[in-house]
């Protein structure tokens, strides 16, 4: 009987395991023959025994095969979790946090700017600093500015333009600007390859605007907007943090079914193992077992990594 407790053991681990319907309603009933034993003193005991050689140990050899096969399969999903987890703490730890900060600073800047540039159109002189405002893209372009895009929508065919200094700004665009008092904010910035370009909101406005950092010119853009994506920017080492957050997600979501899944063939065998425990008469029939019914040590031969 003890042997038989071990078995019981081993099997309700297996069940505990695979999380199967079928593995766990064959380990109850095995545990029922087990209790028969138990409880008659009178039955005798080798016969529990053979029927544990040719059912329990084949179904115990079978599950435990397969099982060592998904516990490298999962070893290796945790593995991939806690890698992707520990870059994601070293990508946290290196973020660029001021960049919200700056960018509305920025627009501050650039707002002033532009009016000193009209001043300047006006009084017909031109002392404007371009530095001022080129820093921006020189500090964040390279982490933050947005590299996905159709650079077509962005650099709009020549505008009637004023020219300043070696800039041009739309001619159209300086009036409107005129019109809000020159308070602009800055929405995103993109690039492709090695151009640069900054997309502007006019202040109480629906109007938008480019500056083209490499051609040096801004001008207005219009139905182009609307296959761009003008969302606030955000760090490439936070694309990296997010990728890798979701990658982790649907790893931990496949660990369940990674256990609980079963070779078809093997669903086959576990329905006709349990479909043979059910339909036995239990006192008379069960010991009287044929070589020949059974399935489990066939299945063992199975080729289970297909």
């Amino acid at each position: 009987m003890s042997q038989s407790k071990r078995r019981l053991t081993k099997l309700k681990l297996l069940s505990n395991f695979f999380e199967n319907l079928d593995i766990i309603s064959i380990y109850i009933k095995t545990d029922i023959i087990h209790q028969l034993f138990n409880d008659n003193k009178t039955l005798d005991y080798h016969k529990l025994e053979l029927f544990h050689l040719q059912y329990t140990d084949s179904l115990i050899e079978l599950l435990t095969k397969i099982k060592k096969q998904k516990e490298n399969d999962l070893l290796a999903v945790i593995n991939e979790i806690n890698i992707n987890t520990q870059y994601i703490s070293d990508f946290e730890q290196r973020k660029t946090d001021h960049f919200e900060t700056d960018r509305k600073i920025y627009s501050g800047i650039f707002s002033n700017h532009l009016k000193n540039l009209y001043k300047d159109l006006t009084e017909n002189q031109f002392s404007l600093n371009w530095n001022e405002v080129l820093y921006f893209h020189k500090r964040y372009g390279t982490e933050f500015y947005r590299i996905n895009a159709d650079e077509s929508k962005l650099n709009i065919q020549q505008q009637p333009s004023y020219q300043y200094q070696e800039y041009r700004i739309e001619r159209k665009l300086l009036g409107k600007l005129n019109i809000q008092g020159f308070k602009v904010r800055f929405v995103c910035g993109f690039r492709i390859g090695k151009n640069e370009y900054e997309l502007f909101k006019i202040f109480q406005s629906d109007e938008h605007f480019v500056f083209n950092v490499e051609e040096r010119r801004m001008y207005l853009i219009h139905e182009e907007l609307a296959d761009l994506n003008i969302s606030e920017n955000e760090s490439n080492q936070m694309a990296v943090i997010n990728q890798l957050k979701k990658k982790n997600e649907e790893l931990e979501e496949t660990i369940d079914e990674r256990k609980r899944s079963l070779p078809d063939a093997v669903e086959s065998v576990l329905k006709d193992y349990l479909r043979n425990l059910e339909s036995m008469d239990i006192m008379s029939k069960i010991f009287d077992v044929n070589e020949e019914t059974n399935i489990l040590r066939a299945m063992l031969n199975l080729n289970l990594n297909n």
